[in-house]
């Protein structure tokens, strides 16, 4: 396919996706044929060792080339991540006069939250930082860029570890990164974005707005879980405290005493909600990042739990 006819298929594409309400007819079409179209432009050995391979960043893996090109197929997580980035472009460019600055934290091989984004805008409205930290997957980027002819919106494209990357200036309004595992283990969403909030103003608008953790039971297989106390609200007043009152990246979470009534053998989960922007939710089972993580407590008192969130090469919660 010419250029041309790319990126009229890539717009027509988002405005699908950009589209009001939690769901309609053409939506769960329109990111069957995103995949496709990118499907065209950058193919993916899926038996490729090199291609599944995760890479270690100081705080948290980052998931291999051809498992970060399947999470734009999650038809409700790809919408309300691509809407929430419209929508705060659209609140900064009310702000001020262009162009908004994004930083883009772990891209993937597509920079899938962002293409639908560049279609309704122009590079005098809009800049793109991109940061990855797979080699491979970021040659992939740019064969994507190159095709689509993006590179306009494009400031700078790296290859860099989020968690402690360095900004030239203070001058991003928005930060988005989509690098995280239910229950906010072994990915390193959180080092990313408190990395970030060390940096920039207070003013930034970061994305994901809220990430909930909490523990919770469920009587039965699908049904919603019945939640017991939350363990960690990260979002902007969380990550400003973390940042006051850290040096360095030596990041320390508060610890969660939970004191229930629940009886030796119940088993517990850890449950996520994301408040991606304004509006747009992701709750229990919408994608794969609302699925259940079962933890262990076997050996431990039920009544009387606590939890902590630790950051290092894998980050997540540990109960004792």
């Amino acid at each position: 396919m010419e250029t041309t006819q790319l990126r009229e298929e890539l717009r027509r594409i988002s405005d699908e996706i950009l589209k009001p309400g939690d769901f309609h007819d053409q939506l769960a079409p329109a990111i069957t044929d995103y995949v496709a179209l990118l499907s065209k432009i950058v193919k993916i050995n899926n038996d490729d060792e090199l291609n599944r391979k995760h890479v270690q960043s100081e705080m948290g893996q980052a998931i291999g080339t051809f498992w970060a090109a399947q999470c734009v197929r999650e038809v409700l997580r790809t919408q309300r991540f691509v809407r929430s980035l419209y929508l705060a472009i659209k609140e900064k460019l009310n702000q001020k006069s262009g162009p908004v600055r994004v930083m883009y934290a772990g891209t993937g091989p597509f920079a899938a939250l962002a293409l639908p984004v560049m279609m309704h805008f122009s590079p005098a409205e809009v800049q793109f930082t991109l940061l990855e930290i797979n080699e491979q997957t970021y040659n992939l980027l740019h064969e994507v860029l190159d095709a689509f002819d993006l590179n306009p919106f494009v400031s700078k494209c790296e290859i860099a570890d989020a968690t402690v990357y360095q900004v030239d200036n203070s001058n991003i309004d928005i930060v988005i990164s989509e690098t995280m595992n239910r229950a906010l283990i072994k990915e390193p969403q959180v080092a990313i974005m408190l990395n970030f909030a060390r940096q920039l103003p207070l003013d930034t608008i970061f994305i994901p707005e809220e990430i909930n953790v909490g523990l919770s039971t469920q009587h039965k297989s699908g049904t919603e879980p019945k939640l017991i106390k939350h363990l960690m609200e990260f979002n902007t007043s969380l990550r400003q405290k973390l940042v006051d009152d850290t040096i360095g990246f030596n990041w320390e979470f508060d610890e969660v005493i939970v004191e229930s009534d629940i009886e030796k053998g119940e088993q517990f989960y850890l449950s996520t909600e994301i408040k991606v922007y304004k509006d747009n939710f992701l709750g229990f089972n919408d994608c794969s990042l609302n699925i259940l993580e079962r933890i262990k407590t076997d050996k431990l008192d039920p009544k009387k739990l606590k939890f902590r969130y630790v950051l290092k090469e894998t980050p997540g919660f540990i109960v004792y």
